[in-house]
């Protein structure tokens, strides 16, 4: 399972959407408010095993399931298939 695979996993299971399209929004079309974005991130650190760094945790920079790929690939050096 690649990265894009598993992040629109850990969305799916928060967001109980079947279908994670990349361009989704998470605070319109997923419905995440701020508890779910926290749990969120506390997923993808356990799921990728990293440690994000404050600056990554912005909410107007989060915004689509793409922005949370880009930024998981960024840890994991890009390796789509980690």
């Amino acid at each position: 399972m690649n990265i894009e695979e598993k992040v629109k996993s850990v969305l799916s299971e928060i967001s109980g959407e079947e279908i994670i399209e990349n361009d989704a929004t998470l605070q319109g079309k997923l419905a995440l408010d701020s508890l779910l974005m926290v749990t969120l991130l506390v997923e993808i650190e356990e799921t990728f095993g990293i440690e994000l760094d404050e600056t990554d945790m912005n909410p107007f920079e989060l915004t689509t399931v793409q922005s949370v790929i880009n930024m998981v690939s960024k840890y994991c050096g890009g390796d789509e298939n980690e």
